[in-house]
């Protein structure tokens, strides 16, 4: 009997290169990905919840139908192939309660083609109860988890501008960012926040199985040896990747230094938490500390 692939989990964080992950993985020969990148299974099992994603992916299928009829070349294929999967996860989403956990991990294995490692990076994974995180290491034999940690006021600051990057509210940039930032920080915004709520992550992962839990730093994937560190927890061969490429980077615009000291203040306990539980923190994470606290 064919071995079952590992399945692989991205838990988050929100702007803590997720999306550069997605595409590491999809390119890597022994892992193999579907075209939606963040399917949000384990973040909809409401009924509410799972009727909004249905109508969501049903209304993406529609327009990727238009698209695929009018598009040409490689861009058609690769719209056409967009399309098959939103499809094949509508029926995912459609299935009964007591398959779905079972149709999902069908959903990721097709195509797979032998590939010892499927995967799912969905960042909004890392907000959910404990009994979520139960249930996620139950869907696959052997079913690993990653987590991802940016610089708190860093992945804050890229929250923002991301969020202000896509506001249609008619102001400047710089205000935008400003102003949600200061919702943020007046806790007015909690969502944001708990994306980088490293600390109750890290405390729910402790319910997970013992060696199926790899917290990595960014800075450490993107200037380090976190990649390598990620594959061979993975199950992959180590493949280098073009750290220097950023997806979804957003528009750029720098703190100012009273903002950086507010951020910074709210988020200490990050800090703390963190250090507690990995023993040591990265040297922009640690310089950033010294600069408030020194």
């Amino acid at each position: 009997m064919r071995k079952q692939p590992t399945v692989l989990i991205g838990l988050g964080a929100t702007k803590s290169g997720t999306t550069w992950l997605y595409h590491y993985l999809a390119d890597h020969p022994q892992c193999h990905v579907r075209s939606r990148k963040e399917l949000h299974y384990f973040d909809n099992l409401e009924p509410e919840a799972l009727q909004r994603e249905r109508d969501k992916v049903g209304k993406k299928a529609e327009e990727l139908s238009f698209r695929a009829t009018t598009a040409k070349g490689a861009l058609r294929t690769r719209v056409r192939k967009r399309f098959d999967d939103a499809l094949d996860w509508l029926l995912v989403l459609n299935d009964t309660d007591d398959e779905r956990d079972y149709a999902y991990v069908c959903f990721l294995k097709t195509g797979a083609e032998g590939a010892p490692v499927v995967a799912d990076i969905t960042p909004s994974y890392a907000i959910q109860s404990e009994d979520v995180y139960h249930r996620m290491a139950k869907v696959a034999p052997d079913t690993r988890f990653l987590y991802l940690m940016r610089d708190p006021v860093d992945r804050l600051w890229s929250h923002v501008r991301m969020n202000a990057e896509k506001s249609n509210k008619p102001k400047q940039f710089e205000a935008q960012c400003a102003e949600m930032l200061q919702a943020a920080l007046d806790d007015k915004l909690p969502e944001m926040r708990a994306r980088g709520d490293y600390a109750s992550a890290l405390e729910k992962a402790r319910v997970l199985p013992e060696g199926k839990f790899l917290p990595l730093f960014y800075e450490d994937i993107f200037g380090g040896d976190g990649l390598q560190r990620l594959c061979a927890f993975a199950g992959l061969d180590y493949v280098p990747a073009d750290t220097a490429k950023k997806h979804h980077e957003g528009k750029s615009l720098k703190m100012t230094e009273g903002q950086e000291r507010a951020a910074f203040d709210m988020l200490r306990p990050q800090y703390d938490a963190v250090r507690d539980y990995m023993g040591t923190l990265p040297r922009a994470w640690q310089d950033r500390v010294n600069k408030f606290d020194g």
